[in-house]
């Protein structure tokens, strides 16, 4: 198929659902050495089309730091399907950018609105973000449920434990940092590994870095919605103290 015939496709299919593409991006506090996940998500029964290397990043002043030079591929998302691509941090010349504050722009179309997202480089932490919206729809092809991208670069091979609470604004002391979710009954069910998430808990790759924790909500309508506070810590039980690092707050909103 050519690229006008692509293009032609992309738009058709799209228009029905175009209303339904979720654009999520984050961690919102990205750690230097870490990456920014931008995915978007197919949350209606039907089938759309997007295009890939439609983003760019720039700079609080509004300037571009970065741009893909790939061309853009048309991809046609089933029911649930989600695409998900990656900004590892570096400027065009592939040098490592500064601690600061970023723009995210990023569009499944040409002619589909830029959703721009501020975005948090630090030099040390941990992020988290689920890669696509919380949705009900099942996933295309009967798979597992969209995945968590959990970066903790300082801790490689370290144990991480992913959380959950229904509100996020005093937190839980711990022997290190603070849990920055509440005491709650969800929280207190999320201590059960498996009992929310797949693989709630794990380890950190060589990167510190993990994609095994998953999201597979029920198709049950009374969930739309709701709200989920989630973050993860990052575990060390050779440590006096357990708690060695607290990840950002990433807030889930049910969809239909």
């Amino acid at each position: 198929m050519s690229k006008l015939l692509s293009l032609a496709f992309l738009a058709v299919s799209s228009l029905s659902a175009s209303a339904q593409v979720a654009t999520t991006v984050g961690p919102l506090t990205t750690p230097l050495g870490g990456e920014v996940s931008m995915t978007l998500s197919n949350d209606n029964p039907g089938k759309f089309g997007v295009l890939s290397s439609l983003w760019r990043v720039r700079d609080a002043g509004g300037a571009t730091v970065f741009q893909p030079t790939t061309p853009s591929n048309a991809l046609l998302l089933g029911p649930g399907g989600w695409f998900t691509q990656r900004w590892d941090l570096c400027d065009q010349s592939g040098a490592p950018v500064a601690p600061g504050t970023y723009l995210v722009d990023i569009q499944f179309e040409t002619w589909s609105p830029v959703v721009t997202t501020t975005v948090e480089v630090v030099a040390e932490g941990a992020g988290l973000v689920l890669e696509g919206s919380a949705s009900i729809q099942p996933v295309f092809g009967g798979g597992p449920g969209r995945n968590f991208y959990l970066t903790s670069p300082s801790d490689p091979g370290k144990l991480y434990l992913l959380l959950a609470s229904t509100s996020a604004t005093v937190g839980v002391p711990t022997c290190g940092p603070i849990l920055p979710l509440d005491a709650s009954p969800l929280l207190t069910q999320s201590l059960v590994p498996g009992a929310l998430f797949t693989s709630s808990v794990g380890v950190l790759n060589a990167q510190g870095e993990s994609t095994a924790p998953r999201l597979k909500l029920p198709s049950d309508s009374s969930l739309v919605g709701l709200t989920a506070e989630t973050a993860f810590l990052v575990l060390d039980p050779a440590a006096p103290c357990l708690v060695a690092r607290s990840s950002n707050v990433h807030s889930l909103v049910i969809v239909p």
